[in-house]
């Protein structure tokens, strides 16, 4: 039998890219997690939901007696806020076994604060227990926001350059995903012990990085990432909405969408979603019904897609003229004209993405209040306007230009 760990959370490679986490306590058996690929394992704790457990702690914030303003603050409720708060890590159990386990032991160090004989002590001590209650919350904010600087807008792009996004955007934690230094590993199993939940998923995004198998994308349709199944150009997951899945829906809002951009890009657009749609039609086709069709295989696709963004780029750079523009990428010739005017292009980058870039920690949530009122000077007039706008008003207005299709077309 091996020997026993250390007590902590630990990394072991495996085969085929997977590893598993070890939860290694002070007492009692170690707990082995399933094996799982980094990219798999990202996104699913992208996607844990943690809606109740941070509204019970919000709850013990805004309404437990501790925490309302007084001149002196009985032992007695410290006690109860402490009672009420060991119950909430119990809820991480199913969906969240690592944090589950992880507050275990950070609630005990917790709970064992000093009295230091000042009169906030019971204050501090219990808003270090809601602290601690609400770093599974802060450690997938975290992972959000690196992913969204890394993996929006990346489906086709290398790991390089991924990983060069992640870089420009949080240098430090980039240094630390770096998959250079495992590189003298070679496929040697390695044995990891991690601190926290966030370094573990560092430790995943660098193993992500060391590999070229899978991939992380985002849905155009519901936002949310996925890992495409081949190597062909995804733009949607299987995700399924009110009965259809994010690929049927995507596909039918992308072609009503009327961007505000110029006539050559939305003509780029259209030819996009033309191609696609005949790729995926082709393929799903059966082998003796496919002379019906314009053949398109995914082979074919790629190599259009990967000319069409390069045309795409050489344009939006100045390096060729709109006419130029089309004419390189309509090679089945399907425009009837290549005439067009090119008008002004929105910003490269939302004010969401670059609040988001300018803060690892930003949380929407505390960021956007409830509901804000705004006079709107925007327009000459005699008569300003005041203007009420909610919260996911606020986000879908710094948001604007960069949303999902579900976003830009929910009633």
């Amino acid at each position: 039998m091996a020997d026993k760990k250390s007590p902590g959370l630990w990394i072991e490679t495996g085969v085929d890219g997977k590893f598993c986490v070890v939860m290694s306590g002070a007492y009692g058996p170690e707990k082995h997690l399933p094996l799982i690929t980094p990219a798999e394992d990202l996104v699913a704790a992208a996607e844990m939901d943690y809606t109740a457990y941070r509204r019970e702690i919000q709850r013990l914030y805004e309404e437990h007696p501790l925490f309302a303003e007084r001149l002196d603050v009985p032992e007695s409720d410290l006690e109860d806020l402490t009672a009420e708060a060991l119950l909430l890590p119990s809820t991480l159990r199913e969906i969240d076994p690592l944090s589950f386990f992880v507050l275990g032991s950070l609630l005990d160090q917790a709970l064992r604060m000093q009295d230091d004989g000042s009169p906030i002590f019971l204050l501090r001590a219990g808003q270090r227990l809601l602290q601690v209650l609400e770093l599974p919350i802060r450690t997938q904010i975290r992972l959000r926001n690196i992913m969204e600087m890394t993996f929006d807008g990346t489906e086709r792009a290398t790991q390089q350059e991924r990983f060069a996004k992640l870089h420009n955007a949080y240098s430090e934690i980039a240094a630390f995903c770096d998959p250079a230094h495992l590189d003298g590993y070679g496929d040697t199993p390695l044995q990891l012990c991690v601190g926290s939940v966030f370094q573990l998923r560092l430790i995943e995004l660098l193993l992500y990085f060391r590999q070229e198998k899978q991939r992380i994308a985002r849905c155009d349709y519901c936002w949310n990432y996925f890992i495409p199944r081949t190597q062909a150009a995804t733009r949607y997951c299987d995700r399924i909405f009110d009965g259809q899945s994010c690929k049927k829906r995507g596909a039918n809002l992308k072609r009503k969408k009327g961007p505000e951009q110029d006539d050559a890009l939305k003509l780029f657009k259209q030819l996009r979603d033309r191609m696609y749609a005949r790729m995926l039609r082709y393929q799903d086709a059966p082998e003796n019904q496919r002379d019906r069709l314009i053949p398109m295989t995914v082979i074919q696709y790629d190599v259009w897609e990967k000319n069409a963004r390069q045309a795409r780029r050489d344009y939006m750079a100045g390096k060729i003229e709109a006419r130029e523009f089309l004419r390189r990428i309509d090679t089945t010739h399907e425009l009837t004209s290549y005439d067009t005017l090119k008008q002004e292009l929105p910003p490269e980058e939302s004010i969401w993405q670059k609040r988001v870039a300018a803060d690892l920690d930003f949380d929407p949530e505390r960021q956007y209040p409830s509901s804000l009122m705004l006079l709107d000077l925007s327009k000459p007039s005699d008569d300003p306007q005041w203007q009420y706008l909610t919260a996911e008003e606020l986000i879908r207005k710094d948001q604007e230009g960069h949303q999902s299709l579900k976003d830009q077309y929910s009633k």
